[in-house]
């Protein structure tokens, strides 16, 4: 992501003399769909520089968190941050924190991103109980005020950057697991008749 300039999620980047097939050049757009069901994706669409018609827009898959930017040659990149662990958490709010970040998006679009942030933190700490036998008591004070600070930025309808306030300590919470815990071992068993 470094030297890219991003845009807001709103807003197409428009890319002249993009290549068509091996000898023809033509316009490009790149732009997000953002559905409130799915998350973000990154759309194009190219004009035939044969007969002028707009092409069918390609669309990529869906992201939790996405926006687009151009690096210093103005060609389009994408952005994405995924939720899959508190790692990944941390770092999708430390982007976040930043406010001409959060200014890249929508109320609607960080309502979305608010709500998919606290069922990550929830997930995560479910798992860190199931598959590394984590106390839940242990937990709670990593987690509590962190969510907290979470519920009160969707509760504002995601107007609010309440990012700064957010830290999860990652490092903390891996020293908590039990390295003898193994969760796919086999505690009783039973025959069926």
């Amino acid at each position: 992501m470094t030297n890219l300039k991003l845009v807001p999620t709103d807003e197409k980047i428009i890319s002249e003399n993009y290549p068509y097939g091996f000898k023809l050049r033509t316009t490009k757009t790149d732009y997000l769909e953002f559905s409130a069901k799915h998350g973000f994706r990154h759309c194009y669409v190219t004009i035939n520089p044969k007969t002028g018609k707009v092409n069918t827009p390609k669309k990529s898959t869906y992201y939790t968190i996405m926006v687009l930017g151009t690096d210093q040659n103005n060609h389009c990149k994408s952005v994405v941050y995924s939720l899959n662990g508190l790692a990944d958490i941390q770092t999708a709010i430390n982007f976040l924190k930043v406010t001409d970040n959060f200014d890249l998006f929508s109320n609607e679009q960080m309502h979305y991103i608010y709500l998919c942030l606290l069922s990550a933190v929830k997930v995560d700490m479910y798992a860190r109980k199931i598959y590394a036998g984590v106390d839940v008591e242990l937990m709670k004070p990593f987690y509590l005020d962190n969510v907290a600070i979470l519920g009160r930025g969707l509760k504002h309808n995601g107007m609010m950057n309440v990012f700064a306030d957010v830290n999860f300590d990652v490092q903390a919470l891996d020293q908590l697991k039990d390295p003898t815990f193994n969760p796919f071992i086999i505690r009783e068993t039973f025959s069926i008749n």
